[in-house]
């Protein structure tokens, strides 16, 4: 007999941009918080959210989005975001909460 296992999709940066770009947000935060990682998709001013737990998909998510927008020894950068062509225009921010890195992404339409 077998056994089927339900897989989760695997969270990843990528995963959370396009998650993020298909409802429509304006920004997306990531902050530490005592159970993981928040993850809040902003549209307008009204934000929902998640909170990743897994360790190995928190460090590979926001070492990819420190490389990704240049954050190694700045606190700001921009990246663009869309398949096959650039569709967004990213811009990334990182902050201080709580004595921890937290960061804020910000999505603009290319025209």
């Amino acid at each position: 007999m077998s056994q089927t296992t339900k897989m989760t999709p695997e969270l990843t940066l990528h995963s959370l941009l396009e998650e993020a770009i298909k409802i429509g947000a304006d920004s997306t935060e990531f902050e530490y918080v005592p159970g993981g990682l928040e993850i809040t998709f902003f549209v307008d001013d009204i934000g929902t959210g998640e909170v990743i737990r897994d360790r190995k998909s928190i460090e590979a998510i926001i070492d990819e989005l420190v490389s990704t927008a240049k954050l190694e020894k700045k606190t700001r950068g921009v990246f663009k975001w869309g398949h096959p062509n650039p569709e967004h225009e990213i811009h990334a921010q990182e902050y201080q909460s709580f004595g921890e890195s937290a960061f804020r992404l910000t999505f603009k339409k290319v025209k």
